[in-house]
């Protein structure tokens, strides 16, 4: 007899359950990548977001402490902090809202 050509039932099944095991891991990454991305766009839009009204506080003195644009809301209020004896140093506490998101700036007056 010849030698045998080809493969046996068993060698291509487990060629295809390999096969199979690679494609479902690389869906799964595929989709943990695209989730931490998504996650990501929406950090860096809450961070630009609070640095636009970081930026109007610092411009104008006459912003309101409660006010939403673009789809982004902030809420501030006067707050002060001991330091040494008797003195206090004053700061605002800005809370920033944007997409479900929030973040808090601390910004000196």
């Amino acid at each position: 007899m010849g030698a045998r050509r080809g493969f046996t039932l068993m060698e291509v099944l487990v060629a295809v359950a390999i096969a199979g095991l690679v494609i479902a891991a690389g869906f799964r990454l595929i989709t943990m990548s695209m989730r931490s991305l998504a996650e990501l766009r929406a950090e860096r839009e809450l961070v630009a977001a609070a640095q636009r009204v970081w930026l109007e506080f610092r411009a104008k003195e006459d912003t309101p402490d409660k006010g939403e644009r673009e789809g982004t809301a902030w809420e501030s209020e006067l707050d002060s902090v001991p330091v040494v004896g008797d003195m206090e140093l004053p700061f605002r506490r800005v809370r920033v809202t944007r997409g479900g998101r929030s973040m808090v700036l601390y910004l000196p007056q």
